[in-house]
């Protein structure tokens, strides 16, 4: 007859069994996780295993989640590793996971993804965060691997583009385990230190190569900044995070160095278009100008003072030659009045009457009219037209 067990030693027992078989360690079990629970306090994740049929319960200890390059979600379908074991308090088995591998997509692309998620839902991407580049810098900061392709080809473009300005090398580890904090130290570094655009970037590689600039911290780093980044990773087609929150991303370091600069061959070119083209205006904006100054002239001497007083001139001359003519015509006739009673009184003056043979006699100076008004021996004066004489009245 069999021995009766309690159920703690039924639980150990079956635990055991399950320890002692060797094709359950290191298993690798493919399924969808649901129920994905992360405990914040311990950081341990908790989940369910589950495909179309059946499900298992699985736990993945904080020292092992702490390794993984992205963060596991439900829905997700994943190639977990572990061991199956027994829970003894509950009397149920379930996996104990040591490592996650997204089904049928890399775990770095995942991570990436998630990350590019999150940053963008914080707004880290969005337009309105991103920085004007100036159109003419004095100070270029570059941060990259010192003695590298890259920073030779930024070096030439910029001294062959725009040799008016100062290029500055931040260098700093771009691969490897210590790359994140050397860029972004070298990054604050040239934030501080009076750059007007900086260039963070370096040449091609593979994407394990350029994996740093994928980094949370160097993407933030770069957000933070007062100064305006023009990231230059790799190729054209290589695409990494620093490149969303960047202010600008330039596809090669040499393109970067070209957008950072202007060119002052096609400054002067331009300088030279805009003089022709203002030289051009300014001739005929004068021209203009000056048919419409004619035009003017011609329309003022309508209106002009000068030629009403001229029209006043030539009547008042007018008018003054006709009152002359009249003046003249008045004293003619005047003159011929005059001379007419002039005549006329003539020829009542006793002057002209005396000179035709007649005289006047005064007696006392009185005008003797006749002869009864002398008296004989009365003294006389006899006046003619020429001449006076006296006499005495006798009988």
């Amino acid at each position: 007859m069999s021995s009766i067990l309690t159920v703690s030693q039924l639980n150990r027992y079956m635990s055991f069994k399950i320890k002692e078989d060797t094709k359950l360690r290191g298993l690798l079990v493919k399924g969808e996780i649901s129920g994905f629970t992360h405990h914040m306090r311990t950081g341990h994740f908790y989940f369910t295993l589950k495909d179309s049929t059946s499900s298992i319960k699985a736990v993945m200890f904080s020292s092992y989640a702490a390794s993984l390059k992205f963060m596991p979600q439900s829905g997700m379908n994943v190639i977990v590793m572990g061991s199956l074991q027994v829970f003894e308090r509950d009397g149920v088995y379930q996996l104990y996971v040591t490592d996650i591998q997204p089904d049928g997509i890399g775990a770095q692309y995942l991570a990436f993804e998630q990350l590019k998620e999150k940053l963008a839902s914080e707004g880290l991407f969005e337009s309105v965060y991103k920085k004007p580049l100036p159109k003419f810098p004095k100070r270029v900061g570059i941060v990259t691997a010192k003695g590298g392709a890259a920073l030779r080809d930024i070096l030439n473009i910029i001294g062959r583009r725009y040799p008016f300005c100062e290029a500055i090398i931040f260098p700093c580890v771009v691969q490897g385990e210590y790359a994140v904090d050397s860029i972004c130290e070298a990054l604050e570094f040239a934030d501080s230190s009076g750059c007007d655009v900086i260039i963070c970037g370096r040449g091609g590689g593979s994407p394990e190569d350029l994996f740093a600039f994928n980094s949370e911290k160097i993407a933030r780093t770069v957000f933070a900044m007062n100064t305006p980044v023009i990231s230059a990773v790799g190729h054209e087609t290589d695409t990494t995070l620093i490149d969303f929150v960047s202010d600008l991303r330039a596809p090669t370091p040499s393109a970067a160095a070209e957008l950072a600069v202007p060119d002052t061959a096609s400054l002067s070119a331009a300088v030279d278009s805009y003089k022709n083209a203002l030289d051009n205006t300014f001739a005929t904006v004068i021209a203009r100008k000056r048919h419409e100054l004619m035009a003017f002239e011609s329309e003022l001497k309508n209106y002009a003072p000068s030629a009403a007083l001229s029209a006043m001139r030539e009547k008042l001359a007018s008018n003054e030659i006709r009152l002359s003519e009249a003046m003249k015509s008045c004293i003619e006739k005047k003159k011929a009045v005059i001379g007419s009673r002039a005549a006329a009184l003539d020829s009542l003056s006793p002057l002209k009457i005396m000179s035709r043979g007649y005289s006047l006699v005064y007696k006392e100076n009185e005008l003797i009219k006749s002869a009864d008004e002398l008296s004989e021996g009365d003294r006389i004066t006899v006046r003619f037209a020429d001449n006076e004489a006296s006499a005495v009245i006798v009988k």
